[in-house]
């Protein structure tokens, strides 16, 4: 009786995730070669990777092309199919916060948060996805309807529509923000220093393909049946695994590449690990140690307030992304690359779709972490490149002896402010701009816990200031 019972379940999980037009198969198969990984990435969309166990993902072309290899799969339940995905209709029904908000419910919570906190909170709406939902972010900052010199810092969630928690961790983020500000002086720090960019859901058809009143049936891939974190272009400019670009892809990056964001945190579900860049490479990012100092500041912080064995996979909780397998088309890697911001991506559940009840606990977890990593955003160089007139200038800084090809920064034209991140240290920086003789600025101190303002003016003498935290600039 219990098999018949599990072969039912399991006939009614993938009959559930065919509705709309495609399949979407979740299955383990073991690798022989890691070799192998490479090819077989292009063929499937991987999920993880344990010892000699790969978890996967893929549409109905996806699974035929798979059945040509010479590994056989083992189909699993869909990590989206939630029995308790208790559902809210109203931002009064969130006030627990445990409990998944219905698609209208979502636009109407973050909607509702600028008109409840116009003076700190506007919402951008990047974009309408394949389905016809929204891309939306939360803007929030003390004087948010104004552009000032401060970082941009970006969260965003569930591009895996089936990865929930992020999704909501994010809507009890931008609420605490707006209702703490001004009580509580952590919060009032952040919002008076940075500019705060969250974006609770970028794959709301995927959350919400079983209906805009449930997330029980959600899934990985967006409508058109792909995977949008193997959805980027490459360092060279081609399209992962020729696939087409896809809206929801192409919103995000005509976004990052206008808003050149500095630090940003995408969150995802089915392990509990910071991964930093890069994935599509085995070579170390430059600013490794960075990474690494603040991918283990989160890792920490959700240990230290979470249960024993939070957030302690691979590498006690942080790993470097290709050394946990390499893949290629995802947003962390384009951010760094294409758009010179910092990204890395946090996965907060083992549970991709976890219980309803369970949602109070993870916020717990992560609440001083998620701060913690906004503050990190307002440390290191804040620069700014101005011309003897005032006019802020477009430049290229590069940290001498340190930089290479990818990871050198600009600053946004319209302010000529920039922001580099970096371990604590003494550093050298040539500062380029067209038309004029580069500048180079030595003894750049970079302490922790502080930002140092670098001010270049092209024909005068650069000055350096380090600043606390508290006072901004």
């Amino acid at each position: 009786m219990k098999k018949t019972i599990l072969i039912t379940l399991f006939v009614l999980t993938l009959a559930l995730l065919s509705a709309g037009g495609y399949n979407e198969y979740y299955f383990n198969f073991k690798i022989r070669d890691y070799a192998d990984l490479s090819r077989l990435g292009e063929i499937v969309s991987i999920d993880k990777i344990e010892g000699f166990m790969v978890y996967a993902y893929a549409n109905d072309d996806e699974w035929a092309e798979f059945q040509k290899t010479n590994y056989n799969a083992h189909l699993l339940p869909h990590p989206g199919i939630n029995p308790d995905a208790k559902m809210a209709e109203s931002k009064a029904q969130m006030r627990e916060w445990d409990a998944y908000p219905t698609y209208q419910a979502y636009v109407d919570m973050m909607y509702g948060f600028a008109q409840d906190y116009p003076d700190l909170c506007r919402i951008v709406d990047a974009g309408t996805t394949v389905g016809g939902r929204k891309i939306l972010f939360a803007v929030i900052s003390d004087n948010v309807s104004q552009r000032e010199a401060e970082p941009r810092l970006m969260y965003t969630s569930t591009m895996h529509g089936d990865e929930t928690v992020g999704y909501i961790l994010m809507l009890r983020l931008i609420d605490t923000l707006l209702s703490g500000y001004g009580d509580d002086p952590r919060l009032t720090n952040l919002v008076n220093n940075g500019e705060l960019w969250i974006n609770p859901n970028a794959n709301p058809d995927g959350t919400y393909y079983g209906g805009n009143n449930t997330v029980s049936s959600s899934r990985r891939y967006n409508q058109n049946g792909y995977d949008l974190n193997r959805n980027y272009p490459s360092p060279t400019g081609s399209q992962y695994a020729g696939q087409p670009l896809q809206t929801e892809t192409s919103l995000m990056m005509t976004l990052g590449l206008q808003e050149r964001f500095h630090l940003v945190a995408n969150f995802h579900g089915g392990a509990e690990v910071v991964n930093y860049p890069w994935d599509h490479k085995y070579d170390l990012h430059v600013d490794d140690a960075w990474y690494q100092t603040i991918s283990r500041e989160y890792a920490t912080s959700a240990q230290n307030h979470g249960p024993a064995g939070y957030m302690d996979d691979l590498e006690n909780g942080i790993t470097n992304g290709a050394s946990w397998y390499v893949t290629t088309g995802n947003r962390q890697d384009w951010t760094n690359y294409a758009a010179r911001g910092r990204e890395v991506t946090i996965e907060v559940s083992t549970t991709k779709n976890p219980a309803a009840s369970t949602l109070l606990g993870f916020w717990n977890y992560n609440y001083d972490a998620l701060l913690g990593f906004l503050e990190q955003g307002t440390y290191g160089i804040h620069g700014s490149v101005k011309d003897a007139w005032g006019n802020p200038l477009s430049a290229t800084i590069t940290v001498m002896n340190h930089d290479d090809e990818l990871s050198t920064v600009q600053s946004i034209p319209t302010s000529g402010t920039y922001f580099r991140y970096l371990v604590p240290g003494e550093y050298s920086l040539r500062v380029f701009t067209p038309g004029y003789e580069d500048i180079i600025i030595d003894n750049v101190v970079v302490s922790s816990g502080v930002s140092t303002l670098v001010e270049t003016i092209f024909g005068s003498v650069p000055s350096i200031l380090e600043i606390p935290l508290e006072t901004g600039w």
